[in-house]
């Protein structure tokens, strides 16, 4: 057997914390593969906020979105990530969703970067409910994930001290550095 790749378990983990009617947020929209699977998991009655930088991955989600006839659900923001705290309610969100690096079939020299991420997670830790769940996948295998990937990991530790609770997931023995999941839960 071979373990899920980080995107898969970060699925399977929210969607144990994820019930329908929740407001949710997709931090990095990118093609839309999270935005659709957390559609689906809140359902009609729920609503995902999908922010991306750049207007070629909002065209590409809305497209994925609508496909999947999940259109009534979700709103899309272009504009970084960093801005989701002036968007929506603090404390009104049950989880948010983070897939770092850049958008795959584009610009590689388009990515998230530390600084702007550690703004928004500290925007997420402002907007999670009690209880709720943030996943942040890192990809340290590019010049900016290398810096960006410590400075989450960093950040995620901080919090356990404020009493969150959190997890790494991450393949061994790889010859690159591989993504890796991370996983918190607010208190």
């Amino acid at each position: 057997m071979t373990p899920p790749r980080p995107t898969q378990l970060a699925q399977i983990i929210l969607r144990e914390a994820i019930r329908s009617g929740d407001t949710v947020i997709d931090a990095t929209a990118g093609h839309g593969h999270d935005t659709v699977f957390l559609a689906e998991c809140v359902g009609e009655p729920g609503r995902v906020m999908a922010f991306d930088i750049q207007e070629a991955a909002i065209l590409s989600a809305r497209a994925k979105v609508m496909a999947a006839c999940l259109a009534a659900q979700v709103e899309f923001y272009q504009t970084s990530h960093a801005r989701m705290v002036q968007v929506a309610v603090a404390e009104s969100i049950s989880a948010v969703m983070f897939n770092l690096g850049y958008l795959p079939g584009g610009d590689q020299d388009l990515t998230t970067r530390a600084r702007p991420t550690l703004i928004a997670l500290n925007g997420a830790a402002v907007l999670l409910k009690p209880g709720g769940v943030l996943s942040v996948i890192c990809y340290p295998g590019h010049p900016a994930g290398a810096e960006e990937a410590p400075a989450v990991e960093s950040w995620m530790n901080t919090q356990t001290s404020n009493g969150w609770s959190a997890a790494k997931y991450a393949m061994l023995g790889t010859l690159t550095p591989a993504p890796f999941l991370l996983v918190a839960r607010k208190p």
